[in-house]
């Protein structure tokens, strides 16, 4: 079930990507040949990078695919790679519920305010709760590995850090 998710997951956040290369082409097309930019491609653009950010951060956090240092993963012992995993999931856990609770303050604030985007006057509210919600998800994705080994590590032969399967 969750490859599943994690699948329509990626279709999505690739649609709105091939949508954005569209999007950008259609513009520079218009604004070198036609000498008429496509209004509202900046908003559209920003709106659509927020979308496939916040989308593949769960994917990204289960798989444990995060920027990561690793100087002494190759010296350091089986437990310190443990208590390492456990903070990294925890810190991220606290990272993106903060984040969460700081887009949903914002995400009614710009409700209230009536936020609109410049040129085509879309709501800004909703892309904050968006991105509340998939900052929650991402809090729980950091909690669930603490527990579980990272969903891909068979496939691709990375070593689970708890051995917790």
């Amino acid at each position: 079930m969750l490859d599943r998710i994690e699948g329509a997951i990626s279709v999505i956040a690739g649609v709105l990507l091939m949508c954005l290369a569209l999007l950008t082409l259609g513009d520079v097309i218009g604004r070198n040949i036609f000498h008429q930019p496509l209004a509202g491609t900046t908003e559209l653009t920003e709106l659509g990078l927020v979308g496939i950010t916040f989308l593949l951060y769960p994917q990204i956090a289960l798989r444990r695919h995060h920027i990561v240092i690793d100087l002494f993963d190759g010296v350091a012992p089986q437990w310190l790679k443990a208590v390492q995993n456990v903070l990294a999931g925890v810190l991220g856990a606290l990272f993106f519920a903060a984040l969460s609770w700081r887009m949903v303050v914002q995400g009614g604030r710009v409700s209230s305010y009536g936020d609109i985007t410049t040129y085509l006057h879309i709501p800004l509210g909703p892309a904050y709760y968006f991105m509340a919600v998939l900052s929650a998800l991402t809090a729980i994705a950091f909690i669930l590995t603490i527990f579980i080994a990272p969903r891909d590590a068979k496939r691709e032969g990375h070593a689970p850090s708890l051995g917790i399967e």
